[in-house]
Parts: C-alpha cells; structure tokens; sequence
C-alpha cells in the first residue's frame, strides 16, 4: 500500500514539474513557474508542496498523506518565447485547483503532453510577420516609405537566417550576434548601393524584433515577487542578449564605409491616428510570433498602441522622455494586469508583446553605431539616455505589478472577512 502511494506521488510530482518547466522553458516568470508547480500538485492529491526554481533549473518537494516527502529536480536548457503555452498551461492549472476532487493523471498528462507538442506558426508565418513588424516600426519612426520596404526585406532576410541555422543548436550569444550582423550588414549594404542616404532608420527598425523585452519583463517581475537570485539572473541574460545584438550590428558596421554625417534615426511620427495604427500592427505582428492567440493577440495589441500614444503624448507636451517612457510602461503594464484578471490568463502574455514599441532598441544600436565613428562623447550620451528609457520602463512595470498584488491581497481581505 505504501508502495503504491509512493508510486503515486511520483507520478504526481513528475506531471507538476512537467507543468512548471513548460511554463520556465517558454518565457514565463520564476514566481509564475513556482506557483504553477505547486498549484498543480496539491490539486491531483499531495498533502504539502514546496518548489525552488531558477531560470536553468526546476525542483519540487511534495508531502504524501502519510508524511513523507518527495523531492525531484529537473534540469531546464532549452529556453523559447512562447506566451500561448504559458496560457495553456495556466488555464489548466486553474481548471485543476477549482474541481474540489482529484484528476485523472492519464488525462493530465496527455493535456500537457498536448500543450508541450502543439503545433508552432509556420516558418513562412514567423518570416512573414517579423517583416511586417519591420515595416511598421519604420513608419513609426518617421521613415520613408523605401525605408520601410527595405525593412520588411531584410527583417525576413533576418528572421529567414535565424531560421537556417537553428538546427545547428548555437547559443543564444551566438544567434543574437548572427541576427544583429545580418541586419547592419544589409543596412550598411543598401546604403553603400544608394538605396538610402542612411542605415539608421532601417537598422533600427528591423532590430526591435530581437530586443530582449521578454527577458526584462520577467526579470523586473521576479525581483518585484521576491525572487531576487532570478530576477538578476534574468537581467544579465537580457544584457548579454543586447550587448551581443550591438556587437554583431558593429561588425556588420565595419564591412562598409561609415556613414560620418550620419544623423539620429530616433525620431517619431506624432501624428495621434497613423502612430497608434502602425504601434497597433506591429504590437500584433509581435504577438503573432510569440504564440499568442488570436483573441488575446487585439488585446495586447490595443494596449501596446495606447501605452504608445500616452509616450508621445507626454514626451512631445512635457517634452520629459523618461517620464513618458514609465507613464507609458505603467499604462501597458495596469491594461494588461487588469484584463489578466477578467479574462484569467497571465499578465505576461499581454505586456511583453505591449512593451516592444516602448523598449529603446534604436538607442542600443546608435550606440554601437557611435561608437565605430569614434564619437565617443554622443556615443555616451544616446548610451545615458537608453538606460535611463530602460529604467524608467521597469519602474512602470513594476508599480503596475505592484498596484495589482495589492488589489489582489485587498480583494482576498474582502472576501475572507466576517459577514
């Protein structure tokens, strides 16, 4: 008998770890993953869970009914954005937690065993949306429309590479410095042929579909939940991504004779309709490759054009871009806390895909592009201002994170207090 239970409760710890490393392996939050895994196992029947995760590594100690405990670990390497597993894999875990009796275990486990191999978008989707993005984010910042061709052409051109040399396995280092090559090679390239006075506009915009703005919402959100050794471990993941990204732009750079008059890209087109349409579409072309629903995919798009509008309201009238880049990020980050709860589905899904219009890809690549026309003085000054545009976008996120915990806590209080 005792035999058998063991035997349950292995099983029971081996679907909630499953549960937990889709959620790790796919963008989601350490805190997130945590929950999830413990979550999952006291619904299908342990007494007690406790569970420590990093983003490389995920462990579970469950308590059986007659006191012993289990403990298990997995390993996790192969990290991917996917926000529609993350989805999945909480509504589940909801479904399990409200049915008040034990699961089938068979059943689970085909349901995660589905989530886990459900079909991803199509090469020829992902391509296509990753130039549309490009495009986009061109007429966002003021280009031409020949700028915004030759985006949509090397953003594919992009993406199209990524997508050859993934059966190689590189690391991440390596394929963001690939990525960040082959954008400021064919800038540079089609500057050199005349195609465009300058790189700038292009580069910029075809780089914004490889910033780690994943990689920062989950660090900021970590550290806010507590999980401090997480959220720093996920920050420098997201630096090592950017630096990468800059010094592939650098070499690519190199190849061709520098622009000396160049002159800043990071200009926005403020008029109120076609800048929320263009942030509207590329908020959705992201979401789109990030496996976000169809439904889910207005949403996050409708937020991530408002969070937008609201940064060029504020920049433009009190002409203070860090307090329109955190006024932006806080309107982005209390739309998506808010309807997460309405529509029960993690907060992730809609603020990462809603942050990338505000997250300063071009001040990262002006950077490196200053500093290889040895203007060190402009070089650090854009560098300055890019951090302070990153700063001022992690405040916002955290005090909407923050103003939602609250909620949730005084909401809980309401509901438990003596009638």
């Amino acid at each position: 008998m005792k035999r058998d239970e063991s035997a349950g409760m292995d099983r029971i710890i081996e679907i909630a770890l499953e549960s937990g490393t889709i959620v790790l392996q796919s963008g989601g939050e350490t805190y997130r993953t945590e929950e999830t895994m413990t979550s999952v196992a006291v619904s299908l029947g342990a007494s007690s869970a406790s569970a420590f995760v990093t983003p490389t590594v995920a462990m579970l100690t469950c308590v059986d009914g007659s006191g012993e405990s289990h403990t298990r670990l997995q390993r996790v390497s192969d990290r991917t954005i996917n926000l529609g597993r993350i989805a999945r894999v909480n509504e589940l875990s909801r479904r399990l937690s409200g049915r008040g009796r034990k699961s089938d275990l068979a059943q689970v486990e085909s349901l995660l065993k589905r989530i886990r191999h459900a079909p991803h978008h199509r090469p020829a989707g992902v391509v296509f949306a990753t130039a549309l993005a490009s495009l986009f984010f061109s007429l966002m910042f003021r280009g031409s429309f020949r700028e915004a061709a030759l985006a949509f052409g090397i953003g594919a051109a992009m993406r199209l590479v990524l997508f050859l040399i993934e059966p190689l396995a590189l690391p991440s280092f390596v394929v963001s410095l690939i990525g960040g090559f082959v954008i400021s090679f064919l800038s540079s390239a089609a500057v050199f042929s005349s195609l465009v006075a300058s790189s700038g506009n292009v580069s910029i915009a075809v780089l914004m579909s490889l910033v780690p703005g994943l990689a920062i919402v989950t660090a900021i959100r970590d550290i806010i939940a507590g999980d401090l050794v997480a959220g720093s471990a996920r920050l420098m993941e997201a630096f090592v991504t950017a630096a990468a990204l800059s010094l592939g732009a650098a070499f690519g750079l190199m190849l061709f004779p520098a622009e000396t008059s160049y002159v800043s890209a990071l200009t926005f087109l403020y008029s109120p309709v076609p800048a929320f349409a263009f942030a509207f579409l590329a908020t959705a072309a992201f979401a789109y490759f990030f496996h976000i629903s169809r439904y889910d995919i207005l949403w996050t798009s409708l937020f991530g054009a408002a969070g937008w509008l609201v940064y060029l309201i504020i920049s433009r009238d009190l002409s203070s871009p860090t307090m329109a880049y955190m006024v932006g990020a806080l309107v982005v980050g209390i739309l998506s806390e808010f309807f997460a709860v309405a529509f029960r589905k993690p907060a992730t899904v809609y603020i990462v895909p809603g942050i990338i219009p505000l997250v300063p890809g071009g001040g990262m690549y002006e950077t490196m592009f200053l500093a290889v026309l040895g203007r060190a003085d402009a070089a650090a000054a854009v560098a300055f201002n890019t951090l302070s545009a990153a700063a001022a976008i992690a405040v916002g996120i955290a005090l909407a994170s923050s103003c939602a915990r609250l909620a949730s806590r005084a909401r809980v209080s309401w509901k438990a207090r003596p009638r």
